[in-house]
C-alpha cells in the first residue's frame, strides 16, 4: 500500500533516528535528564532574551520523557516517510529540509508564546519537521493511503490536511495546545519550501551558469594574452636561438626563458623542440 519499505535505511533516517533516541535514553536519567531537558528545551525568554539561540534546534531532539509515544510516533513516521523523500533529494538536501522545516516550526511557536503570557513554556519535539515531511509525502504521493490508527486505511493528503485544520483550529483557542502551533508550522514551511526552492533553484542555476560564462570569458582573455606574450616576446628568442644559438641571448632574454621554464608556460618550451631545456631548470 506504501511505498516505503526498503532494504537498507537511509544515511540521514538512521542517524536521525539513533540520535533521537539517545538523547531520549540520556533524559531518563536521574538528574542528569533534567539537565538534557533544561538546556534544550525551545523556551521564548530563554531564546530571544537570553540569547541561548541553539534551543531551535536542539528542541527537536528532545521528547517528553513521561509519554514515550511522542518519540514512538514520531520516529516511526520518519522511518516509514522520510527514507523515500532522502532517496529522492539526496542525503544532504533531506538534511538541509529537515533542519529547514524543524527551525521553522520552532519559530512558529516562540512568536506565538512569545505574543501571549506563556512566554516560559517550553516546546520540544521533532513534530514540526515530521509534519513538515508528511507535507511534502502527500504532495509527492497524493494517491497513497496511511493505516491510520493502524486499522483504517486513508489517503496521506487527508491526513496532512486533517492535520492542519486541527492544529489551525488548535491555534485559536486562548491558551491551547503549544503543538499545535508547532505542527501548523511545521505543515507551513513545508509548502512554502516547495513553492519557493525551484525559483531560488532556478536563480541559482542561472547565477552558475553566468558564472561560468564569466570564467569562461575570463580564461579565453588569458589564453589570448598568453599566445600574444608568445607571440611578441617568446618566440622571437627562440627563433634567435634557432639563427644564432644559446650564446647570443642576452641577460634580460635569458632571465624570460629562466623564468618561463620555472612556471607552467615550461610545457610551451619543451614542444618548441629549440631550447636545451635543462639549462633553465
Amino acid at each position: 500500500m506504501n511505498g516505503y519499505t526498503r532494504r537498507q535505511i537511509t544515511p540521514a533516517v538512521k542517524w536521525l533516528l539513533i540520535v533521537n533516541v539517545v538523547v531520549y535514553v540520556l533524559e531518563l536519567i536521574p538528574g542528569f535528564g533534567r539537565f538534557v531537558l533544561n538546556s534544550g528545551t525551545l523556551v521564548p525568554v530563554q531564546t530571544f532574551a537570553q540569547g541561548q539561540l541553539w534551543r531551535v534546534v536542539t528542541y527537536m531532539f528532545l521528547h517528553d520523557q513521561r509519554a514515550p509515544f511522542h518519540l514512538l510516533f514520531n520516529m516511526l513516521a520518519l522511518w516509514m516517510f522520510a527514507q523515500e523523500i532522502e532517496t529522492v533529494w539526496g542525503t544532504r538536501r533531506f538534511l538541509h529540509f529537515y533542519f529547514i522545516a524543524g527551525i521553522g516550526s520552532g519559530c512558529f511557536s516562540l512568536f506565538h508564546l512569545f505574543s501571549t503570557v506563556m512566554k516560559w513554556t517550553g516546546v520540544i519535539g521533532a513534530s514540526g519537521a515530521i509534519l513538515a515531511l508528511l507535507t511534502v509525502y502527500a504532495a509527492w504521493y497524493p494517491h497513497r493511503k496511511v493505516l491510520l490508527f493502524f486499522i483504517l486505511p486513508v489517503n496521506i493528503r487527508i491526513v496532512v490536511i486533517g492535520y492542519a485544520l486541527f492544529s489551525l483550529f488548535g491555534t485559536l483557542a486562548p491558551y491551547g495546545m503549544v503543538s499545535h502551533i508547532t505542527h501548523l508550522g511545521g505543515i507551513l514551511v513545508a509548502i512554502a519550501y516547495l513553492k519557493l526552492y525551484p525559483l531560488i533553484s532556478e536563480r541559482s542555476r542561472v547565477h552558475s551558469e553566468l558564472r561560468s560564462e564569466r570564467n569562461m570569458r575570463r580564461n579565453a582573455e588569458k589564453a589570448i594574452a598568453k599566445k600574444r606574450l608568445y607571440e611578441e616576446r617568446i618566440d622571437p628568442i627562440l627563433e634567435k636561438i634557432s639563427r644564432e644559438g644559446m650564446d647570443a641571448l642576452s641577460t634580460e632574454e635569458r632571465r624570460i626563458l629562466k623564468k618561463m621554464a620555472g612556471s607552467k608556460d615550461r610545457e610551451y618550451l619543451k614542444k618548441k623542440k629549440i631550447v636545451p631545456f635543462d639549462l633553465f631548470r
